[in-house]
């Protein structure tokens, strides 16, 4: 019980918005590396990471200073292994925040937009056209794209088709949808080397699948041989059997892609929230709540507020207080004169005479990660004053004063 308060005590509510930073990070990163294949380096990186943790914590000297050398090395391998992850992630944090075309409106299930690509993908398929659809998700895949043709033009089944007829000259390459709008025809994407997933299939369905594994994108194949049908999303390829199959998981794609990130961090990925919530828990527990707390002893001058108009303060003692502030890390006392550390005394109830005011922890201003361990003194003496009103004297007329006895040396006074 004594730890638990112990931690309580030293709990600030930076500690919170420290965790839940942390928390998203984590979790943007899981979702993002889900649908990769280095899932399972991550894996292996996040239990080395474990194991330093715990090595610091139960201070395993030796175990410590070998993980601690390997880690100043494998970083940099790090970054080298998960360049593209790295890359894809800070682009998806990067458009979190941005709005596409203004002049297009999203591509929604149902709309007639999506109806014309059902339909020319059924033509196609039918007349055993080869063809490459690409469905913009949320993340910009501009930079996977080489050459084509700028189209930026409206969704028509027509016009699908004429582009994938053999005779167009863009026929071979992809043709690329963004919102409700066909942005470009003709384009070459990275192909997948993933051969176990691509098996019999062609380079038109190996580039579906390459522009799924680096981007969050649905990929449509239609295979000039066989008519088949086959969707590319996550680094999976699946064939699919009927039309009403592809119109469902077409509807569910841009069902996905309507909602933003946070929408989606509510509704789904529930496993994933809860492992990034406990290692990001983790992670505080063994790096920050295990930082060194520092206690520095600052003096402080005393402020009063809302002082009344009939009132002054004609004396207070003492006129500064020694705080004694508790933050983790001594980093947090680097900027003293930028913390706002403030004594400020409300003295709206102050009564005319000796006042005894004791100082409690709300009437100091600090950061939230600053708690009060000690105040000395906690009384403050302050003697008070209560103006009266004072009433000018009434001026006598000039005759008068001119006729009084002592007019002569009024004048003499003047002078």
């Amino acid at each position: 019980m004594t730890w638990f308060s112990d931690i309580i005590r030293h709990l600030y509510i930076s500690d919170f918005f420290d965790v839940l930073v942390i928390a998203l990070l984590i979790y943007s990163a899981l979702i993002l590396f889900k649908q990769t294949r280095s899932l399972l380096i991550l894996i292996g990186v996040g239990i080395i990471l474990v194991l330093y943790a715990f090595a610091e914590v139960f201070n395993l000297y030796l175990t410590s200073i070998v993980l601690r050398s390997f880690f100043s090395v494998f970083l940099i391998v790090l970054a080298v292994m998960f360049q593209e992850e790295l890359r894809r992630f800070f682009e998806f944090i990067a458009a979190l925040g941005t709005r596409q075309n203004r002049k297009s409106r999203p591509l929604t299930a149902g709309s007639r937009a999506a109806g014309d690509i059902l339909r020319a993908v059924e033509y196609l398929a039918h007349q055993r056209i080869g063809a490459l659809i690409v469905v913009r998700g949320k993340e910009n895949i501009d930079r996977h794209i080489r050459g084509g043709k700028i189209l930026d033009g409206i969704i028509s089944e027509d016009i699908m088709v004429d582009i994938f007829d053999p005779s167009s000259p863009g026929h071979d390459g992809a043709m690329i949808i963004s919102r409700d709008r066909i942005m470009q025809f003709g384009a070459y994407l990275p192909l997948s080397s993933n051969f176990r997933e691509i098996g019999r299939h062609g380079t038109r369905h190996s580039a579906a699948l390459g522009i799924s594994e680096e981007t969050d994108a649905l990929a449509i194949a239609v295979s000039e041989e066989t008519g088949a049908i086959s969707i590319a999303e996550h680094g999976k390829l699946h064939t699919i059997k009927t039309l009403g199959e592809l119109e469902a998981r077409l509807e569910y794609f841009l069902e996905e892609t309507r909602f933003s990130f946070v929408e989606n961090a509510i509704r789904k990925n529930v496993i994933e929230k809860i492992l990034a919530a406990l290692f990001a828990v983790f992670l505080w527990f063994t790096f920050g709540y295990r930082a060194d707390t520092v206690q520095r002893l600052i003096v402080l001058p005393i402020s009063y507020r809302n002082v009344p108009e009939n009132f002054t303060i004609e004396d207070s003692r003492p006129k500064e207080l020694t705080v004694t502030f508790e933050s983790r890390g001594a980093s947090a006392f680097d900027r003293i004169d930028a913390l706002g550390l403030e004594i400020a005394i409300d003295a709206g109830n102050i009564v005319n005479g000796v006042n005894a005011i004791n100082v409690t922890d709300e009437m100091i201003k600090r950061p939230n990660n600053f708690s009060v361990v000690k105040i000395d003194p906690v009384k403050i003496r302050l003697v008070v004053k209560k103006l009266e009103p004072i009433r000018a004297p009434q001026q006598s007329s000039t005759q008068d004063f001119r006729n009084s006895k002592n007019f002569p040396r009024a004048i003499f006074s003047l002078i």
